[in-house]
């Protein structure tokens, strides 16, 4: 269900065609939700027949027609309800990382270091786009109102990298000590 809101959120900032949300998305929400294409596009549907999104057809020559979706006045008031009188709960954390960390104890320590090896150089990946996405789009830490949002998600998004980073050399360091390497 939270993927209509952030669905909202991006439409309350700008109209956009299925593929931009998409793109918006890879972009801006990357750093705490992800979602696939499909979903996306069956969430804009089901937001059309709930009259919390609206779209027209714009007609192109040389490329298929394009569907661009605005937000409604009833799909920002639902957005708003749900920001402002959503309970705030505890964080659900589902990490598939860290399920396979929590059963090290089935594989031999060299194989736990260098899943945690492989796992830092995805998240070393991450943070470096994540660094040059935020210095591209709000260069000394300079954003416009409506990118608030995503100025301070993109900021937590570098935080969480550089704590994953620094947990696996910690946890690294834990299993050279058990390992007596």
């Amino acid at each position: 269900m939270a993927l209509r809101y952030a669905l909202l959120g991006l439409l309350a900032k700008n109209e956009a065609t299925g593929y931009e949300l998409t793109q918006q998305f890879k972009e801006t929400v990357i750093h705490f939700w992800t979602a696939h294409h499909t979903q996306i596009y069956r969430e804009l549907l089901k937001m059309e027949d709930e009259g919390l999104a609206e779209s027209k057809i714009i007609q192109q020559t040389d490329y298929p027609d394009k569907k661009i979706y605005k937000i409604t006045d009833k799909g920002f008031e639902q957005l708003l309800e749900w920001m402002l009188n959503k309970p705030v709960n505890v964080p659900k954390l589902k990490d598939d990382l860290l399920l396979r960390v929590s059963m090290f104890h089935f594989i031999p320590v060299e194989q736990a270091i260098a899943f945690l090896e492989k796992s830092k150089e995805h998240h070393q990946m991450g943070l470096m786009m994540t660094k040059k996405w935020q210095d591209e789009n709000f260069p000394k830490g300079i954003y416009k109102e409506k990118e608030l949002g995503e100025y301070l998600t993109s900021e937590f998004g570098i935080r969480y990298m550089e704590s994953w980073l620094s947990w696996c050399d910690w946890a690294i360091d834990v299993l050279k000590k058990k390992g007596e390497f």
